[in-house]
């Protein structure tokens, strides 16, 4: 990932967590809501887990070619 895309992902992560700060708090007030909660907390692991996935197979192709050693004199000895 470029520099220019984890700064555009960074307004979102910090809304995501946010939001998931705030959950408990209304789940407290109804159980009908701690069940959503607990939902929502399944849908977050699950997402940081395709997350991390994601950034080892990404982290995996992006690897750099071996740099040929030049021997510009090889060719006249």
């Amino acid at each position: 990932m470029s520099a220019g895309e984890e700064d555009g992902m960074r307004p979102f992560v910090i809304a995501a967590i946010i939001a998931s700060l705030t959950v408990p708090a209304f789940a407290a007030e109804d159980p009908a809501k701690a069940e959503e909660y607990k939902a929502e907390e399944q849908k977050k692991k699950e997402a940081d887990e395709i997350e991390r996935a994601y950034k080892n197979v990404v982290k995996g192709t992006t690897r750099e070619q071996p740099v040929k050693k030049s021997d510009p004199w090889g060719s006249v000895r």
